[in-house]
């Protein structure tokens, strides 16, 4: 996976998160592309969502426990 196509990754799932928060939600699955299973990628996607209650991925779907929000 190329920097680009996981910038594009990124900010895909990052308004998928969004959108399900906006909606109550407090958990986000998202299906991963293949070229995505890539333990390098993998470690990028959780580094960047480390602020997340958990960030994993369960038969290439990434799971995200939305933190609770601050007052």
């Amino acid at each position: 996976m190329t920097n680009d196509e996981l910038s594009d990754l990124i900010l895909s799932i990052t308004l998928e998160v969004k959108d399900d928060f906006q909606a109550g939600a407090k958990v986000t699955r998202c299906k991963l592309p293949e070229a995505a299973l890539a333990d390098d990628v993998i470690e990028a996607l959780d580094a960047h969502f480390e602020h997340y209650e958990s960030c994993t991925v369960d038969d290439g779907v990434l799971v995200l426990v939305h933190p609770e929000p601050e007052d």
